[in-house]
């Protein structure tokens, strides 16, 4: 049992959505074993929300990465949100943490 770091970004109106959306994604294309290196291993943690832009750019990735890594990666088993800015139809999310792999 281990733990390998992870950034996933996906849209959606609010965070909780959009993680949602991203675990049963990682279900569907990696099942459902506890231990799959994917963001569907964590839980989505509580913490406040960062926000790093009002208006979503592909630049906006890139600062999220940074943000990612001065936390270094946060918590095991936690995913920890970031929102990158509003976009057509909802925000993009940014979610990093450490996967059970």
């Amino acid at each position: 049992m281990g733990a390998c770091n992870f950034i996933e970004f996906g849209k959606g109106k609010t965070a909780d959505e959009a993680f949602e959306t991203l675990v049963h994604e990682a279900m569907y294309e990696y099942g459902h074993d506890p231990y799959n290196g994917t963001i569907s291993t964590t839980s989505l943690s509580r913490k406040p929300v960062k926000v790093i832009r009002k208006r979503y750019t592909p630049k906006a990735q890139q600062e999220a990465v940074k943000v990612a890594e001065a936390d270094d990666w946060g918590e095991k088993w936690e995913s920890r949100a970031i929102d990158c800015g509003a976009t057509k139809g909802g925000h993009m999310w940014a979610f990093y943490g450490w996967a059970a792999c």
